[in-house]
């Protein structure tokens, strides 16, 4: 019997397939045309033109074609004869059912990024005919994500950055590309949609992925906060630091908002148990003020809640 055609390496590979469930999968994507060479297609069915001979048989194969059978696929590192694969629109191959796994899993991490929907050998844009279906969904979301990355760099007046308008410098004439590496935006875990969760430094640090998933809440959907601000909604409200009795200055990890001196020893607070927090009033690196005075002046959650003041461009705290 002929060998499995996912894993014989001769010249002339046969139909036959064995009878392993991945061998069997890979079977029902797999193209069964055989090329003029007299190898089987390495591409997937119903393709209007068949994938060039991964053996490099001809001249116009090694010109189409910039990896061999033997080359293995950047997702996976196994031999792209071991599966039905395809040519993205930069020339590379990858396995399909790789490609299409890496765009189901989309981003690694809480904070949105769409590195992944680049090809792993140059970086270009993965385009293929078969993965529409999956770049349809995360291109719209990525046009919304920097919409709302263009507006906050507008509001923050540095559309004109020195990183924006300096020749050569790494998002020159680039102000989208700049917006989204500055801000970070997550996924609701209640509403599915894109919001702001502050600047991405902060992404960097490793309590963002302590954080549960079903913290990652947008305002709208939040339970605790406050009404939201009938004239300019929840963009510009204004918040309590979680861990003291001040006024939140930073927005990190897509859940914590911090004064400055939270933000500076963030690392220490967030893990703190919520009991070993100071109570109201409450002064900032976990300091127990004295007396029973709230320096904000007005009630509020225990320590350790999320808490919204009110709407700052309004300059009318609490009055909605």
């Amino acid at each position: 019997m002929a060998a499995c055609r996912f894993y014989d390496n001769s010249v002339i590979i046969g139909h036959t397939t064995c009878s392993s469930s991945e061998c069997q999968s890979f079977r029902s994507t797999a193209c069964n045309k055989v090329l003029k060479c007299g190898h089987l297609c390495g591409g997937i069915k119903d393709e209007s033109q068949c994938l060039s001979c991964l053996y490099w048989c001809n001249t116009a194969d090694m010109t189409s074609l910039k990896q061999k059978h033997d080359d293995v696929c950047a997702v996976c590192i196994s031999k792209l004869i071991a599966a039905p694969s395809i040519q993205l629109t930069c020339g590379h191959v990858l396995h399909l059912h790789c490609t299409k796994g890496v765009l189901a899993a989309r981003w690694p991490g809480p904070r949105i990024t769409f590195g992944f929907t680049l090809c792993p050998i140059c970086q270009k844009a993965m385009e293929h005919p078969v993965l529409k279906d999956y770049l349809i969904p995360i291109r719209a979301l990525c046009e919304e994500v920097r919409r709302m990355a263009l507006t906050r760099l507008t509001h923050d007046g540095l559309q004109d950055t020195e990183s924006i308008r300096t020749p050569g410098a790494p998002f020159y004439q680039d102000p989208a590309g700049f917006a989204i590496n500055k801000y970070a935006y997550y996924i609701c875990f209640k509403c599915k949609q894109p919001y702001f969760g502050g600047v991405a430094r902060c992404e960097e640090q490793d309590v963002v992925e302590n954080n549960r998933q079903e913290e990652f809440v947008c305002v709208r959907c939040s339970q605790s906060q406050s009404p939201i601000c009938v004239k300019h909604g929840t963009d510009y409200l204004e918040y309590k630091c979680r861990y003291c009795c001040s006024l939140a200055t930073f927005y990190c990890f897509g859940t914590t908002h911090f004064c400055d001196a939270c933000h500076t020893n963030n690392t220490l607070l967030t893990h703190l148990p919520k009991d070993q927090l100071p109570k109201c009033p409450a002064g900032p690196v976990g300091k127990q003020m004295e007396g029973t005075a709230c320096p904000l002046g007005i009630p509020h959650p225990p320590t350790g809640d999320e808490f919204a003041l009110g709407c700052g461009l309004c300059n009318n705290m609490l009055s909605f």
